[in-house]
């Protein structure tokens, strides 16, 4: 099923000890419509098309997707999914992040941990780190709420589409009564 001769991409992905398997069966927790999404994804944030997510381009996209992360927050993911040590994500390792994400292993509560420990309290003292997580929580609101507003938007722009869709077919139907 699964060759050199037949790899099309998101159809097969190497697995340890150069065995392939189609991604559909390892990764049976996702749909196929899910898989093609998250392979879709990769593809678009793989800038150099060298089938690897680097640490760059994985930066900028938690960027683009409003979900920035620190450096050391970063490299802690990377470290968690990079199976074969080479420092940078293949379409597999990155299905593994969905992976971990779905079954609580990789989650937000990580993430701060991670910037909890970034942040040197001796140093900036507790009101700092204080003050450095509030900052952190009202940027995540605000980012919440542009989403929301983002949403809300498309959704009355879809509604106006289809009023706009309405009154033209009922004057295609008036229309129609005098020919």
């Amino acid at each position: 099923m699964c060759d050199e001769n037949t790899s099309t991409f998101g159809e097969c992905l190497p697995i340890k000890m150069n065995k392939k398997i189609s991604i559909y069966a390892e990764f049976t927790e996702f749909t196929r419509k899910q898989i093609q999404y998250f392979l879709d994804t990769f593809k678009k944030y793989d800038e150099d098309s060298d089938n690897f997510i680097n640490f760059e381009e994985l930066k900028r996209m938690m960027e683009r997707l409003g979900e920035a992360q620190t450096h050391i927050a970063l490299k802690e993911l990377i470290k968690k999914v990079d199976e074969d040590g080479d420092g940078k994500i293949s379409q597999r390792e990155f299905l593994l992040i969905f992976r971990l994400a779905a079954t609580g292993e990789l989650s937000c509560s990580e993430i701060f941990k991670t910037l909890a420990e970034s942040v040197d309290v001796a140093k900036e003292g507790v009101l700092g780190a204080a003050n450095f997580f509030q900052a952190k929580i009202e940027e995540q609101t605000k980012l919440s709420k542009f989403e929301e507003e983002m949403k809300l938007e498309k959704e009355e722009k879809l509604r106006i589409e289809e009023e706009k869709k309405a009154r033209r077919e009922k004057f295609l139907a008036s229309k129609s009564i005098f020919h």
